[in-house]
């Protein structure tokens, strides 16, 4: 059986927070790195978590939001630069015309970096392939996973990867729906989208015009007890709360879920190491 384990490298959300990077995780199946997301600091972060970004061949995203997508350039054009010569980006539509407006936009620094003797392997061969429905994803991926549309504003993907006898589940950006708690049934670690935490709102959004803001952004994320909510109905075994606003309390979320949740409730942070018993 394999050993999977999670490393969360970002658990904000669009707003800079000093404490938080930008969303993205790390699955790592044995010494074989999985990347979902790809937010600000990604590749620093991974860095610091010991994994080279050279040797990370696939990366998944779950929707084309720029907090999910400010790393992707660094992350593509470091790792082949410091020799990556293969890479499979698997995303919603878009996806595609994404990457190459990123490579539009350095071409210069590409050029440069070709003259002076870098292969050609790993930055203008890479595959991206494009989900364009739920269920079955097909691609070069040595593993099945699975996919469900979420309710978010922009196309979002919930994913399900399946390791041997091990399920973890990725949320991505959205509101409570049945399709999560399908695609989350039985999951060993469902990572899901918590940064609705009712302190934050109270605390915060005193202002007229943020509550506004923040009634439409219910719409299109979860609190911790929704997220809870989930997790219960999906028989999950342990929940990971993530894609928190800066001075988000933790603790209020933690509450919040476990009131309903009575599987493991994690509270992410970067870095944070989880393994997937």
């Amino acid at each position: 059986m394999k050993d999977v384990k999670l490393v969360l490298l970002g658990t904000g959300s669009p707003r800079p927070d000093i404490n938080r990077k930008g969303p993205s995780q790390v699955m790592m199946i044995d010494d074989f790195p999985v990347l979902i997301d790809c937010g600000d600091g990604t590749t620093t972060q991974l860095i610091k978590a010991g994994i080279l970004p050279s040797k990370v061949n696939f990366l998944w995203l779950t929707h084309l939001h720029s907090d999910h997508l400010f790393g992707y350039a660094q992350f593509l054009i470091a790792g082949w630069s410091t020799g990556r010569t293969e890479l499979t980006v698997i995303g919603p539509k878009g996806t595609k015309k994404f990457h190459q407006q990123v490579l539009e936009m350095f071409q210069q620094d590409i050029d440069y970096r070709l003259s002076v003797g870098r292969s050609k392997e790993g930055i203008l061969d890479v595959k991206i392939i494009e989900i364009t429905n739920s269920g079955t994803v097909h691609s070069n991926f040595p593993y099945p996973v699975y996919t469900a549309e979420m309710i978010h504003n922009v196309t979002t993907y919930g994913l399900r990867f399946e390791i041997d006898d091990k399920i973890v589940v990725f949320s991505g950006d959205t509101a409570p729906n049945d399709e999560l708690i399908k695609l989350s049934r039985d999951a060993d670690i469902l990572v899901h989208d918590s940064c609705m935490v009712d302190d934050y709102d109270k605390l915060q959004t005193k202002d007229p015009g943020l509550k506004v803001i923040w009634t439409n952004l219910m719409k299109e994320h979860c609190t911790p007890g929704q997220a809870a909510y989930t997790a219960k109905n999906a028989n999950v075994k342990k929940l990971v709360l993530t894609h928190f606003l800066p001075n988000a309390d933790v603790e209020t979320a933690y509450q919040e879920a476990t009131a309903s949740f009575l599987g493991k409730v994690i509270i992410g942070e970067d870095l944070k190491e989880i393994k997937v018993d």
